[in-house]
């Protein structure tokens, strides 16, 4: 213990000062890059007030030839993260930077509970009753109203859309459910790392049975384990970040994304490290996670099992509903690797793909990419920001 207490105290000594990034919300990053920004606010339906972040043209105000209007790109983040995770890297390297060079009006979405939606017309994020939500909420209230609010703000009656991680399962549900008419507004849905099911199991969503996962999620309803945030605070991050920063413990930090599966193939910039972490991971709600377990069990997507009785209350059925992705028809285009530890290829191949209908048009396998790096990978520009733009090019004036 003592030895650990007198390396900590040597690192400490050796931090360096904080990036400037690692203080900066999303506006103000934008905004010490030179680019212009606005802050938007949508209050759903059912009473949350979520930021979003619009960049309205790149910083040399270029436009799309024979466009009378810049195209709207609207991109939603994965769990645990923000529309931060759009700007991680450099501008070259980060993708709200490269759409919104290329010409694109571009919006960043978020979702409750993260620190873009802590604003309630009733209640308090120290409530229990403010951390009632699954990613379904995410999707009927947050993006459908964030999408609606973008369409209306730029006077266009529909718009491309980027998600990543559960930032595609929150659009494939929305689109499930929605009509010909509401997915008309999605003129491109690009789903990067997508998320409709499980086959693969994956630690810790498969730690529970599903008795014991059905047990758990009871006790939360009833109070007796509490509808709470999972997150992790602060100051831990700050903490995290600070020793990440040291020149002792630099390599530590590029270890652990090597075990989380992160940085095993060399895309990350590890000197952004550090201002990662300071805007990672973000919260999200107990029933989020535990919905999340259920996708696994159930290796598809459906609406959160609240048990028979409940389930009779509050959906009509005694089983929750699926969300049937054969129903959608906006034109979707997918992005996977089968060195995804998340998203597995088998996932994408056996459940997406062979369950959606006329609106999946194409999909891409991609060579050694993990997760994350669609979000935080060097070679995301190349390899998949500029290859959509190009789609999206093809598709305004093909």
């Amino acid at each position: 213990m003592i030895a650990i207490f007198l390396l900590l105290l040597i690192s400490i000594g050796s931090l360096k000062s904080k990036e400037i990034e690692e203080t900066l919300d999303a506006v103000e990053l934008i905004a010490y890059y030179g680019y212009p920004v606005e802050r938007h606010y949508v209050t759903t339906d059912d009473g949350y007030t979520i930021e979003m972040q619009r960049i309205p043209y790149g910083r040399d105000d270029r436009s799309i030839d024979g466009c009378t209007k810049r195209p709207v790109v609207f991109f939603m983040h994965g769990l645990f993260a923000t529309s931060y995770m759009y700007l991680f890297n450099l501008p070259s390297q980060s993708a709200a930077f490269v759409f919104a060079d290329a010409g694109f009006d571009v919006w960043l979405g978020n979702i409750r509970g993260t620190e873009y939606g802590l604003n309630h017309t009733t209640f308090h994020p120290k409530e229990a009753r403010f951390w009632n939500f699954t990613l379904y909420e995410h999707s009927h209230f947050d993006l459908r109203q964030q999408i609606e609010y973008a369409l209306e703000k730029t006077n266009q009656k529909s718009l491309f859309y980027v998600g990543h991680s559960q930032g595609t399962t929150v659009m494939f549900a929305r689109l499930a459910e929605a009509d010909a008419t509401w997915q008309s507004k999605i003129r491109i849905f690009f789903a990067m790392g997508p998320t409709a099911g499980f086959l693969k199991p994956l630690m810790p969503f498969t730690l529970l049975g599903e008795g014991q996962l059905q047990k758990l999620i009871q006790f939360v309803l009833d109070g007796k384990f509490g509808i709470l945030p999972v997150e992790v605070p602060k100051a831990i991050s700050s903490i995290i970040t600070n020793i990440c920063q040291s020149r002792f413990f630099s390599p530590l930090c590029s270890a652990g994304l090597n075990a989380a599966g992160l940085e095993t193939l060399g895309q990350v910039n590890t000197s952004r490290i550090p201002i990662i972490i300071s805007h990672f991971p973000s919260a999200t709600s107990t029933l989020n996670l535990l919905h999340w377990a259920q996708i696994f069990k159930f290796h598809e997507l459906r609406r959160l099992d609240l048990g028979a009785k409940r389930n009779l209350i509050a959906y009509g059925q005694k089983e929750a509903p699926k969300f049937d992705i054969g129903n959608i028809v906006a034109q979707t285009i997918l992005y996977f690797s089968k060195e995804d530890q998340i998203t597995d290829e088998m996932d994408v191949r056996e459940i997406i793909m062979k369950q959606m209908g006329p609106g999946l048009i194409e999909s891409y396998s991609l060579d050694h990419f993990t997760h994350a790096d669609y979000a935080i990978g060097l070679r995301a520009t190349d390899e998949v920001y500029k290859p959509i733009i190009y789609r999206i090019s093809a598709h305004l004036f093909f």
